[in-house]
């Protein structure tokens, strides 16, 4: 089934939004690339918890080796680099971009180094037609704002970690959780996948010009 694209009078009545999306657990399945990459360089099978973003913590890994370990599979160019994005997310990004909303990636990558994280998020997202405005490595992702000169009101952030969906609200940016193994039992709006999302963007845009 093809989605209707909107016709040009019905995008001129709406409002657009800068974006600010996530990527890993969001466009990009780290958390599944991450546990094969591991289970072969280990030469054991890993169980993935769904339960947690500290999956890894399952394993017997702490905060620190994980990092490690992230980073040497970056310099391999084994994670980030490879592996397609969720299905959705290819037909999603083009939808809100055609909507004429901006996406502006916000990512935490840098933990694995500034210059090799920018590097594969810029190969991957040519590698799958994946076009955003812009690429933003921030641990403190409410940064971004000033930086791109955002005002929040114009704003929609979505992001798989409560903690930094509850980072972005007190930024003053509307944000939901993309709670794909339907583990979140917080009180924040949350969404399945990108097609929900930009559902969601849609709903809003809609709304505030009624």
């Amino acid at each position: 089934m093809r989605s209707r694209l909107p016709h040009p009078d019905e995008r001129s009545a709406q409002t657009t939004y800068d974006l600010l999306v996530d990527v890993d657990g969001v466009l990009y399945p780290f958390p599944e690339e991450f546990t094969t990459y591991l289970s072969g360089r280990l030469g054991r099978e890993l169980r993935l918890d769904t339960t947690s973003w500290e999956f890894y913590e399952a394993w017997g890994i702490d905060a620190d080796s994980f990092v490690d370990l992230l980073a040497a599979g970056v310099g391999a160019r084994a994670l980030w680099w490879e592996g397609a994005p969720y299905p959705e997310v290819g037909r999603s990004v083009r939808r809100l971009r055609e909507a004429g909303h901006r996406l502006h990636l916000v990512t935490a990558r840098e933990v694995a180094g500034a210059e090799a994280a920018m590097e594969a998020t810029l190969h991957w997202l040519s590698a799958h037609d994946l076009e955003v405005e812009s690429v933003n490595l921030a641990l403190d992702k409410p940064t971004v704002l000033g930086r791109l000169g955002l005002d929040p009101s114009g704003c929609i952030a979505v992001d798989d970690a409560p903690h930094l969906v509850e980072a972005w609200e007190g930024a003053g940016v509307h944000s939901v959780v993309l709670d794909r193994w339907r583990s979140y039992r917080g009180t924040h709006r949350a969404v399945p996948d990108l097609a929900a999302f930009a559902d969601l963007v849609e709903e809003r845009s809609r709304n505030s010009r009624a």
